[in-house]
C-alpha cells in the first residue's frame, strides 16, 4: 500500500465520522418526536427493546464506527499539523489531545443512557431515568470545551504555517467561538439549542477531511529556522 493511499485512509476518517453522525437523522427526516414524560419514554424504550430486530442495531453500530474513525482522523490531522509546525511544536499535540478528550467525554456520557435502556423493562424509577439521560446531555455540552482547544490549535498552526488553506483556519476560529458559547449556554442554562454549534464542527470536520484526502502525498510547507532580519534602525 502506497504512502499516499495510507494517508488518504486516515484523513477519510473525518468523512466517515460526519456521515455516520448525521446520516441517521437525514434518513429519518430529522430527530424523532420525544415522549413528554419520563414514564412514557420508559414504556417506549421497553417496547423498542422487546421488539428489537437485528436491523435496529445498525444505527448504534454505525455511530460507534464513526467515533472510531474520528480517532483515525485525529491521528491524520496531528501528522499534518506536526509536519507543518515542526518537531519542537506543541500545538499539534494540543489539538490531538483536545479531540481525544472530547471523544472520551462523549463516549463516557453514553454509558448512563445505556444503563437506563437496560433498565427500561425492569421497573426503573422515572426520576433515575431522567437523571441518567441528563448526564448524557451534560457530557455532550462539556465535550465542547476540549473541541475548542482542538480548533484553536488548528487555527493557529494553519494560519501561521499554512498547513492547510488559511481560510480553513479562520473557519476553525469562528467555530471555536461558537462552540465556546454553546458549551457555556448548555452547561449553565441547559438550553437545548446550545448544541447547534456542534453542527458547525461536524461541517468543519467534513471539509477538513475532504481537503486532507485531496492533498494526501503532497509536500508540506517547510518550517524555516532562519531568524527574521529586522530593518536597520533609522538614525
Amino acid at each position: 500500500m502506497s504512502d499516499r493511499l495510507w494517508q488518504r485512509l486516515g484523513a477519510a476518517g473525518g468523512i466517515v465520522y460526519a456521515v455516520t453522525l448525521l446520516g441517521p437523522d437525514l434518513i429519518r427526516g430529522g430527530p424523532s418526536e420525544e415522549p413528554t414524560t419520563a414514564a412514557a419514554a420508559i414504556a417506549q424504550s421497553c417496547a423498542r427493546t422487546t421488539a428489537a430486530q437485528p436491523a435496529d442495531a445498525v444505527i448504534p453500530i454505525l455511530s460507534i464506527l464513526g467515533f472510531l474513525c474520528f480517532l483515525f482522523f485525529l491521528g491524520s490531522l496531528w501528522s499534518v499539523l506536526r509536519r507543518a509546525e515542526g518537531a519542537n511544536g506543541w500545538l499539534a499535540a494540543a489539538a490531538f489531545g483536545g479531540g481525544l478528550m472530547s471523544l472520551t467525554i462523549k463516549l463516557a456520557g453514553g454509558a448512563p443512557v445505556l444503563a437506563a435502556l437496560h433498565g427500561a423493562c425492569t421497573g426503573i424509577d422515572p426520576q433515575l431515568w431522567q437523571t441518567l439521560h441528563a448526564m448524557d446531555g451534560a457530557s455532550f455540552f462539556i465535550s465542547f470545551f476540549p473541541l475548542v482547544v482542538l480548533l484553536v490549535a488548528f487555527a493557529i498552526v494553519t494560519i501561521r504555517f499554512g498547513a492547510l488553506p488559511r481560510w480553513l483556519g479562520w473557519m476553525a476560529a469562528v467555530v471555536a467561538v461558537a462552540l465556546l458559547a454553546g458549551a457555556t449556554a448548555g452547561t449553565i442554562y441547559a438550553r437545548d439549542d446550545a448544541g447547534l454549534p456542534f453542527l458547525l464542527f461536524v461541517l468543519w470536520t467534513l471539509i477538513t477531511s475532504v481537503i486532507m484526502v485531496r492533498r494526501a502525498g503532497q509536500p508540506f510547507p517547510a518550517v524555516s529556522s532562519t531568524p527574521v532580519s529586522l530593518p536597520p534602525a533609522v538614525s
